[in-house]
């Protein structure tokens, strides 16, 4: 694959793309390493295409996540697992997806110490604040990636290779930045003292403290500081829209001219609301031990042998659950209002961007908005549309969260004991495939009994015995899926995922209406509004 990538052969480079698509490894680390080795093929192929918005854009960041889904990735050394992350980062990048990108940047640094995601985050610090409203944000932002960028100039000749030196070198504008940070540092440091000088508000109680520290620690506030920052002053949902500036209509009124920034408070609400009930739902004494609730003390209920749970805390994860993915029916809504891109017989996320034939519509291709792109390939992650084939979906997980959020809604659905289930499963698993195989020989013997010719007397015997043995198996097939089954620890896990999502939604959404509004044509008769804001 390096050899094919360094001399771009586009040709054989898909050819041995889809060799390495067709190999099935038994080894979870094989495979693992292999979506990296095809995620680095299509990252190739991406600078080719003549949009960011092309459909085989999105395949890189596929194959890449595909990688760490893996149990194997553990098993893969620290540096291939730091460049997988890193090259998850790149890809995330390219779709606009910047806030994304930077966790997962800080994560390829953790595992391993790595000159080039060192190098990419720093620029892509600089990279998002020149897109911040906020123009104090913008220079903390700025801040943040001075000390990196330093550090790589003053010490690229023993961080990098020749190939990856003359890159270094290449980026003008980033020496640049280094130079002028060198000069003004002090100014610039006195203007805008480090973030732990802000006094910010953790709460008055120690659970509101306990309360914000978790969200902080998470990034989980919708709060750009919150991507560089754990300090107090981030501990707040400051991110919105901008006031409102709308044609005269005398059959519009003031509160109805508010619609866009009432409707994107309601989102952030909900949003806080189901991050709240997850968090007292984990830190809860029901989630912490076995303690009777008075709701649950008169309900008589069926012991079924899997370590069902029935608490207090796991019905809260699920409302959370609930309400999180319905933010995004609430977005789609949001932006098909605002973008007014056509028409759709129902609007999901996932459809807003598309028109006939499943084609990206115009005025997105010809759009300079890059959160408009980073809000399109975030919406390939969630599977919110169930007439899709299971390859639309640019993340491998998200037909598990289609999954959760169906069987929640309408059909059997029971949380489990992750400890004792994964004991008890595979037991039961080997024994319901031992069965079935032996199900299906004795079905495959009295069929060739059949067919040996013996008396008509036996022959409705033999009959009989097949035909009840494919009840049994008939039957296991209408079971299968029925409820689904998901342990305490994966609700959790997939709930946190599922909200940092949202999150990430909810902030493209306001950097890209902020965006938009910059662009406003001002020719027409408008009437400016400052938009009313209060704060809970």
């Amino acid at each position: 694959m390096d050899q094919l990538i360094i001399g771009r052969k586009y040709v054989e480079l898909e050819e041995f793309i889809n060799l390495l698509n067709s190999r099935n490894y038994q080894s979870s680390k094989c495979r693992a390493e292999n979506y990296y080795i095809i995620g680095n093929g299509y990252a190739v192929l991406a600078d080719g295409f003549d949009s960011f918005w092309d459909e085989r854009v999105g395949l890189q960041v596929k194959f890449y996540k595909k990688s760490q889904y893996e149990h194997g990735f553990s098993e893969l050394s620290d540096d291939l697992r730091s460049k997988v992350y890193t090259n998850l980062a790149n890809a995330l990048h390219s779709q606009g997806r910047l806030f994304e990108a930077l966790k997962e940047y800080d994560t390829a640094i953790a595992i391993f110490n790595n000159p080039i995601a060192y190098f990419s985050k720093g620029r892509l610090l600089v990279e998002v604040s020149s897109s911040l409203y906020d123009g104090d944000h913008a220079m903390h932002f700025q801040k943040e990636a001075y000390p990196i960028l330093k550090y790589i100039y003053e010490c690229k000749e023993t961080l990098f290779d020749a190939d990856h030196l003359k890159f270094i070198e290449a980026a003008t504008p980033y020496v640049e930045f280094v130079s002028h940070f060198n000069q003004h540092f002090d100014s610039i440091s006195e203007e805008f003292p480090h973030l732990s000088k802000f006094k910010g508000s953790m709460g008055k109680s120690g659970k509101e403290r306990s309360y914000k520290k978790w969200c902080l620690e998470n990034t989980l506030f919708i709060n750009d500081l919150n991507e560089i920052t754990t300090e107090p002053v981030a501990a707040q949902d400051v991110m919105g829209l901008p006031s409102v500036r709308y044609s005269i209509n005398p059959l519009v009124g003031v509160t109805e001219s508010l619609w866009l920034g009432g409707g994107f408070s309601e989102i952030k609400h909900q949003y806080a609301h189901a991050r709240f009930t997850y968090y007292e739902a984990i830190e809860s004494q029901y989630a912490q031990r076995e303690v009777s609730h008075y709701a649950n003390n008169d309900l008589f209920l069926v012991n079924s042998l899997d370590y069902c749970i029935y608490r207090r805390d796991i019905e809260q994860i699920k409302i959370s659950f609930r309400l999180l993915y319905s933010c995004f029916d609430k977005l789609a809504v949001l932006l098909f209002k605002y973008l007014h891109p056509g028409s759709v017989a129902r609007v999901y996320f996932s459809n807003v961007w598309y028109g006939e034939k499943k084609k990206v519509k115009q005025n997105f291709l010809d759009s300079d908005n890059p959160y408009l792109l980073a809000l399109h390939w975030l919406s390939r992650e969630i599977n919110d549309d169930e007439t899709e084939g299971h390859d639309h979906w640019m993340d491998s997980n998200a037909g598990k969260l289609a999954d959760i959020r169906n069987k929640l809604e309408h059909g059997g659905f029971r949380v489990v004991v992750d400890d004792l289930y994964k004991v008890t499963n595979p037991f039961e698993k080997s024994l319901a495939k031992t069965k079935h195989a032996e199900t299906l020989a004795r079905i495959e013997k009295n069929n060739k009994i059949l067919k040996s010719g013996i008396p008509k007397a036996e022959q409705q015997h033999i009959r009989e015995k097949i035909n009840s043995d494919q009840r049994l198996i008939d039957e296991r097939d209408d079971l299968q899926g029925y409820p689904l089954i998901i342990t305490d620890k994966e609700l959790r896990n997939q709930t946190l995922r599922l909200m940092r999502k949202v999150r990430y939604a909810i902030m493209y959404t306001s950097l890209a209406i902020h965006y938009e509004e910059e662009k406003s044509d001002d020719s027409s008769i408008v009437i400016p509004y400052e938009t009313p804001m209060y704060k809970n």
